[in-house]
């Protein structure tokens, strides 16, 4: 009997892409692992991931299983979670986020991976909010740590999580 859900020692590619080059297939395929991990809202993630400052994919196969980014500034939103958290932090912070994996390939430790690899390529302060357990466990073995109060989000208690990172020079 074949299993075709693929075993730990799968090699999965995880790299980063340039998101204003990848295609609209590619992007169809992120927003639906997206929207199927049930944490963001799928039309925003759909404006927003071609505008990530660093995007990466995972592919098993040249599928993509997963994906993660981090977010283009958006002083704004970062405000209104340094808000609901009760921790200030710089409104110009950017996001790491979007961080998914397709069903058939969870609990292999690709979101560690996903993260990994973008924190490779952003050495910046970032900050994160999640509502789920197995990505506070990332998150905290990524160098993020909780701040703040908890809040409640559309589908359980989210938290701020932040990670401190030699801050990139500006541009001149």
């Amino acid at each position: 009997m074949l299993d075709d859900h693929p075993s730990k020692a799968d090699a999965y590619e995880v790299k980063a892409s340039d998101p204003k080059l990848i295609s609209e297939a590619e992007l169809a395929t992120c927003i639906a692992i997206i929207e199927a991990g049930e944490a963001v809202n799928p039309e925003l993630a759909k404006g927003e991931l071609p505008l990530a400052r660093v995007l990466v994919i995972a592919r098993s196969g040249g599928d993509i299983v997963g994906v993660g980014a981090i977010k283009r500034a958006r002083p704004t939103y970062a405000a209104g979670r340094a808000k609901k958290s009760g921790f200030a932090f710089d409104k110009d912070t950017l996001e790491l986020g979007y961080v998914a994996v397709c069903c058939k390939h969870r609990k292999r430790g690709l979101s560690k991976q996903i993260v990994a690899e973008l924190l490779a390529k952003y050495n910046g302060r970032l900050f994160a909010t999640t509502d789920h357990d197995g990505m506070k466990k990332t998150l905290g073995g990524s160098g993020f740590v909780k701040k703040g109060k908890e809040w409640e989000g559309e589908r359980g208690q989210l938290s701020l999580w932040i990670r401190e990172g030699s801050p990139l020079p500006k541009p001149a």
